[in-house]
């Protein structure tokens, strides 16, 4: 069994006792994300099923107007950032090993990075 380090208020079994920056920051902006990734999906699911009835050629020019196109790139851009805090506080919360744990943040942020790198190109390939 692991060493048991009291210090700070906190208990943490076989761990080490560094103090630990605050989580304040990382929590607000999950939650302000959160907020407006919202509507955002809301408006989503309305264009999606508007679509259903619409032949390629009507769904492209519909997504291609500015007024869809420009909430679907905040959407993917929030919502891949939003995706990415949570991500990371997973990864924090399960990962045991500490060297690991940043490595591994790091893999899924580039990866996440990837995602909405390329869907920000296919909607402008769709929308120009």
């Amino acid at each position: 069994m692991g060493r048991v380090a009291v210090k700070a208020g906190c208990v943490m079994a076989g761990k080490s006792n560094k103090p630990h920056a605050s989580a304040v920051p990382h929590w607000k902006c999950q939650r302000l994300s959160a907020i407006v990734t919202l509507p955002l999906m809301v408006y989503c699911v309305y264009l999606l099923g508007g679509l259903a009835t619409l032949d390629y050629e009507a769904a492209r020019q519909l997504v291609a107007a500015p007024t869809t196109s420009l909430p679907l790139a905040v959407l993917i851009g929030v919502g891949i950032y939003h995706a990415a805090l949570g991500v990371q506080v997973i990864i924090e919360d399960y990962v045991p090993l500490a060297s690991g744990r940043n490595g591994l943040i790091m893999v899924a942020r580039v990866a996440l990075g990837g995602i909405a790198l390329v869907s920000l190109i296919a909607l402008a390939r769709i929308t120009f």
